[in-house]
């Protein structure tokens, strides 16, 4: 799978991984342990690789405002 972010509509209701690197999604799912594989981060890193390492998110449904997802690290 690699579908431009801008198509993203087309998964509303569904988790999704995103590159941020190429700005693709890379993998869906119906639920976060389906695309959990995607989305591993070391238990060594303190501070999460954001904007470098591939991402899960909800994408809302048209009736649906967005989602905040809080993350935290142990």
């Amino acid at each position: 799978m690699n579908v431009p972010i801008n198509n993203m509509d087309q998964y509303a209701g569904k988790w999704v991984v995103i590159d941020p690197k190429n700005e693709r999604i890379v993998a869906v799912g119906n639920n976060p342990g389906e695309i959990s594989s995607f989305v591993v981060h070391g238990v060594e890193e303190k501070i999460l690789p954001v904007g470098k390492a591939p991402y899960s998110y909800l994408v809302p449904r048209k009736d649906e405002g967005p989602y905040v997802l809080w993350i935290q690290l142990l």
